[in-house]
């Protein structure tokens, strides 16, 4: 029962907040918000755990990463602000140990932050931030596997475009909404663990 309100309130706030308050410079469209309220519903249909509600709040979260990330190419600070405390208030349902889940998000972002100076910035400072995010979230391993999970898909997309000619070799892609989709499988792999 929990799951359904939280889910109810987040499919309120993706409608009722103003694009601005999510950290967006822009409208974002009500395509992207459909999308982002009919996958945190089809989400919550699927939780059997006594403890799912903790699970719909990173999946609200994390989509309206994705959405943001997606239109505007930016991660805000404010989101990423917001899964670290959802973590943090809620690690005595997640059955996570908080040390190792703190050293995962510690090991994430020294990682992504090597990447982003290897890259020159090729990887934004929002994404990794995000990692430390997931990383705390999931904890070890599933938040590294997440992350690789979508490394992986945002370089198949990437690859589809460049053979489909849509982009250029040096054009980028926002990497947050595939970041996001590791993160929500690296979720789901933590049921009944």
């Amino acid at each position: 029962m929990a799951a359904v309100v939280v889910t109810a309130v987040w499919g309120l706030a993706f409608w009722l907040l103003p694009s601005r308050w999510w950290g967006a410079t822009r409208a974002l469209p009500r395509w992207l918000i459909g999308v982002a309220t009919g996958a945190l519903v089809a989400s919550a249909v699927g939780w059997w755990r006594s403890d799912s509600w903790v699970d719909a709040g990173y999946i609200g979260l994390w989509l309206m990463v994705a959405v943001v990330d997606a239109n505007e190419r930016i991660i805000p600070n404010r989101l990423v602000a917001l899964s670290i405390v959802w973590s943090l208030a809620t690690f005595p349902w997640s059955g996570l140990p908080l040390t190792a889940s703190i050293a995962c998000a510690a090991g994430l972002t020294l990682t992504f932050v090597l990447i982003h100076f290897l890259t020159r910035g090729g990887i934004g400072m929002g994404d990794v931030k995000f990692s430390g995010a997931v990383g705390l979230a999931l904890g070890w391993p599933l938040g590294l596997v997440a992350l690789v999970i979508g490394i992986w898909a945002g370089g198949i997309y990437a690859l589809i475009l460049l053979l489909l000619r849509v982009v250029k070799r040096h054009d980028s892609i926002p990497l947050g909404p595939f970041l996001v989709l590791g993160a929500i499988i690296g979720l789901v792999g933590t049921i009944g663990h």
